[in-house]
């Protein structure tokens, strides 16, 4: 039964997408900077979400920041760099 509970656990962090949210995204990804748009991990996480349709709870984290602002967490300085 533990891992009964892991598992759903598990499934709830996932956040589903509707048309209207993949249509404002893509939208909004198109006016992004170049750098972002052809960065490794966010291309795979907004590839993930227009193509699945849902997104974990930390990479929608990440990639409604980038959206909202234009610009990542790391950039903005909110997260750091780690030199």
């Amino acid at each position: 039964m533990e891992n009964v509970a892991l598992y759903e656990d598990f499934t709830q962090g996932n956040i589903e997408f509707n048309d209207g949210q993949l249509l404002r995204a893509k939208s909004l990804w198109n006016t992004l900077n170049f750098k972002y748009t052809t960065n490794p991990f966010f291309l795979k996480v907004y590839s993930k979400m227009q193509g699945k349709k849902h997104l974990t709870k930390k990479q929608w984290i990440e990639l409604d920041y980038l959206l909202k602002n234009g610009k990542s967490r790391y950039d903005a300085g909110i997260l750091p760099n780690n030199y």
